[in-house]
């Protein structure tokens, strides 16, 4: 500051000394350039601070979207081979025979892994998607298959066999009585209802994840 002071006093005791053979207005317009140039604002150097750097993430396209499609593929298929015989039997997890004692069970490790990449997937596929709402259809879309092809079990009504004695020296009568429909049924539309706005939840904070990551939350 006091050297720009001292420069511009030098410059104009210059200027009044050369009045006498300099023209009056190119000694104005000497005064007036000097004086804009010193009132200009000098660019200042950016320091770049490796404490707040952000992590950016690419914007989804073309390759993110065939990656939430394939992610939804691979998650159709588990959540569908989880709820199959093969799973259910201990087959898939390794234990055709009994996996510890009775009194003391044990879950195998990838029974455990197969359960946490379950909720990891839609996490991931809407945090790639562009719009919530793909975040929430594509996290939601392998809940479908998985309950129509492996839970037949869930999605059949409850038959309760009857028997009724017959008369003296008849053979007893058995008959079926059947359920309503799961969406009626009280004991399987609440595990249902909760399990399909658990996966729209995760994808949609997936995709919430996905937006402060790139930056536009």
């Amino acid at each position: 500051m006091w050297l720009g002071i001292l420069t511009l006093r030098v410059f104009f005791s210059v200027v009044l000394a050369a009045g006498d053979t300099m023209p009056v207005a190119a000694t104005f317009q000497l005064r007036e350039a000097a004086m804009s140039s010193y009132a200009q604002p000098q660019p200042q150097q950016r320091t770049k601070d490796h404490w707040s750097l952000r992590l950016r993430v690419k914007r989804p396209g073309t390759g993110s979207r065939l990656a939430v499609i394939v992610l939804g593929l691979a998650q159709t298929l588990i959540m569908t081979v989880t709820v199959s015989s093969l799973a259910t039997g201990g087959g898939l997890y390794g234990c055709s025979n009994a996996c510890g004692t009775t009194e003391t069970p044990t879950t195998p490790a990838i029974a455990v892994f197969f359960g946490m990449l379950m909720l990891v997937l839609p996490l991931v596929m809407g945090a790639l998607s562009e719009s919530w709402q793909a975040g929430v259809a594509f996290a939601m879309l392998p809940w479908f298959p998985a309950v129509l092809l492996g839970s037949n079990t869930v999605l059949a009504p409850t038959n309760t066999v009857t028997v009724t004695p017959g008369a003296r020296g008849a053979l007893p009568i058995t008959s079926s009585h059947f359920g309503p429909p799961f969406w009626l049924d009280s004991a399987h539309v609440s595990t249902l209802v909760f399990s399909l706005v658990l996966f729209a939840l995760l994808g949609f904070l997936g995709w919430v994840a996905g937006q402060a990551l790139r930056g536009e939350a």
